[in-house]
This record gives structure tokens, sequence and C-alpha cells, in this order.
């Protein structure tokens, strides 16, 4: 596909969580191609973004969401409250897509997760995957419930379904690599597996190319980054820009045992922790909370080794590539930065 840009020039688009990770990128991006960008904004760190229309406030039916949404053409749906629960991140996305629906927006581009089948981490997965049906938490029901909905509505739909994002900013998959290496090597087990990483800006590129594609239906797309690492090169590399930490490792068997038996019952709700750091997010801003935290994190003396948890023993064993073919089939999508190339752009922003 070609000509994304001159596509989107002086559309009418509206971004959801776009003072996010992913948001900030796709913001701007959708700026230099000349869109018509508005976004909604519950704290002050969005309404301050440039350029932009705000439409201050949550995500809840009302006057201001109806307002946001008339005249939109597309919709990126981005946003998700982590610490606030399944139900009210779903109660959030009714709104939203009622208020779509009233205002006849275009289409939709959404942001889901590659943890919506059932058989991830261990793979393999492609589109036609089925979607997970066992024991489920908060936020990968709440993806499930999120895409069946879009997936039975009348709006056409692309549901983005990203693996591990990172890149400067990334609070999961930069951020906390860092601060467990800056305490220590990293336990990973004995062989180690295929690390499906990608780069923020690859996943904003396949978020434009969603948006102009023609036929759009309800439609699906994995979103991974280049082939070619694993979750040692991952460690590894991290460890290389910041001068600290390593990576050992133990028997797959050996790291199973350490962890005992598994937990029985539901996966829990979100912490007291959890809750008290979404308020303090949406009192100061999400980049200033996270500095806060990452200064934080950077004067804990070293605690030795890092060894994984249950979710991530699986994570870091799974051994099935995810080649993301009816991304590169549909949307002509190719990511273009390689973990080499993504770790000189992290090391760029890091302070000096």
């Amino acid at each position: 596909m070609i000509g994304v840009s001159e596509a989107l020039k002086g559309v009418p688009v509206l971004v959801t969580g776009a003072s996010g990770f992913i948001g900030r990128r796709l913001v701007a991006c959708l700026q230099a191609s000349g869109a018509d960008v508005s976004i909604i904004a519950r704290s002050t760190e969005g309404a301050r973004m440039k350029g932009v229309r705000v439409h201050r406030g949550a995500l809840a039916a009302g006057k201001a969401l109806d307002a946001a949404l008339a005249g939109q053409a597309i919709l990126f749906h981005l946003a998700y409250d982590i610490r606030a629960g399944m139900d009210a991140n779903l109660a959030a996305f009714d709104a939203l897509y009622q208020a779509a629906e009233r205002a006849g927006v275009g289409r939709i581009v959404h942001a889901s997760s590659i943890v919506v089948y059932r058989d991830w981490p261990a793979g393999p997965l492609t589109e036609a995957a089925p979607v997970s049906d066992g024991p489920q938490g908060p936020y990968r029901r709440a993806k499930i419930e999120m895409e069946a909905r879009l997936a039975a509505g009348q709006i056409p739909c692309a549901m983005l379904q990203p693996t591990l994002v990172y890149g400067p900013g990334s609070a999961l998959w930069t951020d906390a690599p860092i601060a467990m290496l800056k305490q220590g090597p990293v336990i990973l087990p004995d062989p180690v597996g295929i690390c499906p990483a990608v780069y923020v800006d690859d996943v904003v590129a396949a978020a434009m190319r969603a948006a102009v594609l023609p036929d759009l239906g309800a439609e699906r797309f994995i979103i991974n980054g280049p082939p070619g690492l694993d979750w040692r090169g991952f460690f590894e590399g991290y460890a290389g820009i910041i001068g600290q930490g390593g990576v050992e490792t133990r028997p797959v068997d050996e790291l199973t045992t350490r962890l005992g038996p598994a937990p029985t019952g539901p996966p829990p709700g979100p912490s007291l922790a959890a809750r008290v750091s979404a308020v303090a997010r949406q009192m100061i801003g999400r980049q200033r909370f996270e500095a806060l935290v990452g200064k934080a994190r950077a004067l804990r003396p070293a605690s030795g080794p890092t060894y994984p948890d249950r979710g991530q023993l699986g994570l870091y064993s799974a051994q099935h590539p995810i080649p993301g073919t009816h991304a590169a089939q549909r949307l002509g999508f190719q990511p273009q930065i390689d973990f080499a190339a993504g770790l000189d752009k992290i090391k760029a922003k890091m302070p000096q």
C-alpha cells in the first residue's frame, strides 16, 4: 500500500489514549500526514498536546463524548486503563462505540492485543487461531470481549493485535527490563524461547495503514517485529546499552519446580497500589508519574538475580514464531525496525 499520508490528509480523526506510549507517536504521525486530529484527554498532560483539538473528559456516555465524535471519519481507540479493572474499561468501550455509531464514524482502528488467543504465548498463532476460553485475567478478558463486540457491530474495524511493544517510554518492555537488569542478572530458561518484540513506530505504521485500507470489514491483524530475536538477545541488548546486568540460564524444569504448585481460583483484580497509581497518573500526568517511578527504581539497591514468575517463564520458553502473514498480505505491513535499531533509538533518548 502506498500513499498512506496522502490518503489521510485533511481527514478528521479522533484518538483515545493519545497521551500514552503508543498514542503520542500515533498523534505525531497523523499530524505529519496532514490529518485533522482530535483527542479525548482526561489528564492535564493530554490537554497540553499541541496542534490537536482537545476534548476534555472521560469515556462516558453524554454530550461531551457525542461532541468529540461528531464529524469524525476514523476513530483510533488506544485507551485502556489497566488499573481500573475490566468492568470499567468495558463500560468506557461501550459508551465510546455507541457514540461512534450515533455520529456515523466511518471506521475504527482498535488497539487489541496478542493475548486474546488461547495458545498465547506457546503458539503457533495466526488470526485464525482460537480465542482463549480458559482462565483469563481481567485485561485478557476485556480485550477478548471488546473484539467480540466490534465484530458484532456495524462499523468497519481493524483490530490490531501487537505482540510485545517496546521503545522509549514503554513501561513493560523497556523500562521494566532495564530496571530488572540494574538489580542483577536476569534468569532465563534453557532452552530460551523466541522474543516476539515489535518497536512502537512499526505498530503506529500498521495503524496508519489500517486507517486507509479499502474494503475493511471486521478484521484482526497480528503485528509483530522482525524475526530472529530470542530472550537472551533481548535482555543482553538492554544490558549493553545501560552497561549493567546480564543473563544467566537454568533448566526450564528447575525453574518450574522453583515456582511450586500453580495457583487456583480466578485471577485477582487490581491491587490497592495499582488503584492508587491510577489516581496519581490522572492528577499529575502519565509521563511525570512514570518519571517519578523510574527515579524511585533507580535508587533501589541491587537485590540479586531476577527469576521469572509463572507467566514470564511461559513467555520466555515459547518457541513458536509469530509470522504476521495476514498483516503483510492485507495491509502491506512489514516491520522496519529490528532490535538493534530499536536499541539505538532507546539509547538516544536516555539521559546522558
